[in-house]
């Protein structure tokens, strides 16, 4: 699944993503204005590090998850929130066992 950071509250990481087929990608922030859902990366502790554009989640919640594996160890990101481009509904939490 595409995705891309296209805002990052850490320091470095504008762009940093992976292409359709997962492998690891830079781009320009713009880049992501096409993928319908924007998630937000965030500490064990709660503290907001990036947030960016994917592919549809909650159609395809295994590869949603991949910008919380790729930024796991490197930067302990161990939750993602997410909702679709647009709406003004509140940020859900990625929870791969519960349906949406």
């Amino acid at each position: 699944m595409r995705w891309i950071v296209t805002k990052d509250h850490h320091g470095g990481c504008v762009g940093l993503g992976e292409d359709e087929d997962g492998v690891p990608a830079r781009g320009k922030p713009e880049d992501g204005d096409a993928l319908p859902v924007e998630f937000r990366l965030y500490t064990a502790r709660g503290r907001l590090l990036f947030e960016g554009r994917c592919g549809d989640i909650a159609a395809d919640w295994w590869h949603g998850m991949e910008p919380l594996l790729y930024a796991w160890a490197t930067f302990r990101c161990r939750r993602l929130t997410w909702r679709p481009v647009g709406m003004d509904e509140p940020w859900r939490p990625l929870r791969p066992w519960i349906r949406h």
